[in-house]
C-alpha cells in the first residue's frame, strides 16, 4: 500500500530524522566527567597539557576530575582523537591543568567461537597543579 499526501511527507521526515539521530550517535563524542576535586575558572584548552603518566606531572597536584568515554572501535581513530579533544576541553572548563589520558581496551566478555571487533574507550585524569605545598611550619 502505497501512501500519499500528509502521511507519506510525516512518514519520510520520521524515517530522516531517524536517520540523523543514528548517525549523529555513531561521530558524537560522549565522555562522563566525574568532579573528585574543586573545580576553578575555565581556561583554554590549548593551556591543558597533555601529560603520560602521573610520573611526568612537573609540579605538586591534585585530582580533580575523572573523565571516561564511551566504547568506540578500535579502528575509529577519527572518533578517538574527538574524545580526546572533547576530554581536553572538559578539563580546561574544570580549570585543570594537565590531563593524563589512556587508551584502554575494553573487555568483550569470552564468547566461544565469536570473534567480536575490539572496542576500546578513553579514561583520563585531570589535575590541578597545587601552589606552596609544605609542610614545615612558617616562621
Amino acid at each position: 500500500m502505497q501512501r500519499t499526501g500528509y502521511a507519506a511527507a510525516a512518514l519520510k521526515t520520521a524515517v530522516f530524522a531517524a536517520g540523523l539521530c543514528v548517525f549523529g550517535a555513531c561521530s558524537a563524542a560522549r565522555l562522563d566527567i566525574i568532579q573528585v576535586g574543586p573545580w576553578e575558572g575555565a581556561k583554554s584548552w590549548k593551556k591543558v597539557a597533555v601529560l603520560p603518566s602521573r610520573a611526568a606531572i612537573p609540579r605538586t597536584w591534585t585530582a580533580i576530575a575523572i573523565i571516561h568515554g564511551q566504547r568506540t572501535s578500535a579502528n575509529d581513530t577519527a572518533g578517538i582523537e574527538r574524545q580526546k579533544l572533547k576530554a581536553r576541553k572538559m578539563a580546561a572548563a574544570a580549570g585543570a591543568d594537565g590531563l593524563i589520558m589512556a587508551v584502554e581496551a575494553a573487555d568483550s566478555g569470552s564468547q566461544s567461537g565469536v570473534y567480536p571487533e575490539q572496542e576500546v574507550y578513553l579514561s583520563a585524569l585531570a589535575v590541578k597543579y597545587i601552589a606552596d605545598v609544605s609542610s614545615a611550619p612558617r616562621k
